[in-house]
């Protein structure tokens, strides 16, 4: 069974700090899965490397069966990462922010769809 989103032995390094130690895990389609620890415990590091936007020190990610350090176009055009804090777009509603993020994309038809 091919999962949504397949995790093996993520480590992510930077310089001599290690802010992700080997975690594996995965997240079956439609089901619901959270990231819940500490400050500091590398649930945003986690993220951003599935969402394509950091590289992996060491380990492998899927996503609907593509790999990231492979496919990281085709995953994001299937996935969108909302961070919690949205930098400069604090003005606008999660929402906005897809819409104003997949404008890049030409994707503005779905969003506004949905």
């Amino acid at each position: 069974m091919m999962h949504a989103v397949d995790v093996k032995n993520l480590v992510k390094k930077y310089g001599k700090i290690v802010a992700v130690r080997g975690i594996t895990f995965h997240v079956n389609e439609g089901e619901i899965f959270g990231l819940i620890g500490p400050n500091g415990a590398g649930k945003t590091t986690i993220l951003r490397i599935i969402s394509t936007l950091l590289k992996p020190t060491e380990g492998e990610v899927s996503v609907l069966g593509y790999e990231i350090n492979k496919d990281a176009s085709r995953i994001r055009e299937l996935i969108s990462y909302l961070p919690e804090e949205a930098g400069a777009y604090k003005n606008l509603t999660g929402r906005e922010y897809l819409k104003f993020i997949s404008s890049f994309f030409g994707e503005r038809e779905m969003v506004e769809g949905g």
